[in-house]
């Protein structure tokens, strides 16, 4: 299977909610809609100042996502990684660390000093995948100023500081 990462573009916008909806609802049972997260309605225009990807199969189907939004001049937010599950584990593939590579190599011409990004209790692989590229858990009190964190009980903060 080929896999193309691209800027998202707003076809993908149904595909791309679909996938987040899923994963967040069907199994991380987390009860959220489109309109409970600030980017997911209108990811153009959330991600204007930043960046969203896809990452798309060989059919035009949205495979997988991940989102940069800005802060500041030196501090962005990771948002909206989600990997379809046939996605998940596939090493030949490796999808999860081509998106976020991405997203860094992005992150680093811009000049960003820090990423941050926040992750429900249930997301246990996704933790390990953040810990193993360098973020540091964060006490929530830590988050920047004008982070929006989700309202969900328990969340794990991240952040990844760039050299």
């Amino acid at each position: 299977m080929k896999i193309s990462i691209q800027t998202y573009s707003d076809i993908y916008q149904k595909q791309v909610e679909n996938l987040v909806l899923g994963i967040q609802n069907d199994e991380f049972l987390l009860g959220l809609t489109a309109q409970d997260q600030p980017d997911l309605p209108n990811i153009a225009e959330f991600y204007k100042n930043g960046r969203f990807w896809v990452a798309l199969n060989e059919e035009n189907q949205v495979m997988g996502t991940i989102g940069l939004e800005p802060l500041n001049e030196k501090q962005a937010v990771l948002r909206k990684m989600f990997l379809d599950k046939s996605m998940r584990g596939n090493k030949d593939i490796n999808l999860a660390q081509h998106l976020f590579e991405t997203l860094l190599q992005y992150a680093k011409e811009k000049d960003y000093q820090e990423i941050w990004l926040d992750t429900p209790p249930p997301a246990h692989a996704a933790h390990r995948f953040y810990e193993r590229n360098g973020f540091e858990l964060m006490p929530r009190e830590s988050v920047p100023t004008g982070y929006k964190l989700a309202q969900i009980a328990g969340l794990k903060i991240y952040r990844l500081t760039l050299n």
